[in-house]
């Protein structure tokens, strides 16, 4: 049985795309075909079929949301903290999750 497809358009980077195409030529795979390989896994998976991980950055600019967050919850309860006790807060707060 033959599914009706659709078309949609990818972006992917430059420098990334003639290692994908290589890989997949390779694999006696088109581009197309991958794709669809990776849509039905997701599919079926009901999510990315491997480990999303957050980088360093993006970890670092977590903990300066946090600080920041801190920064206006103090404002708005007019306590002071210093940098080094929001600090102290978030290392706490990690160590008891465990990270």
């Amino acid at each position: 049985m033959i599914m009706a497809q659709t078309a949609t358009s990818v972006h992917i980077d430059s420098e990334i795309k003639p290692q994908f195409d290589a890989i997949c030529k390779q694999l006696g795979l088109s581009v197309n075909a991958a794709i669809n390989i990776f849509a039905r896994t997701v599919v079926r998976e009901n999510g990315i079929p491997f480990p999303v991980t957050i980088s360093k950055n993006s970890r670092e600019l977590r903990s300066a949301q946090a600080q920041r967050a801190l920064k206006e919850l103090q404002e708005s309860n007019e306590q002071q903290w210093t940098d080094e006790q929001i600090d102290e807060l978030i290392s706490n707060y990690r160590k008891s999750k465990g990270k």
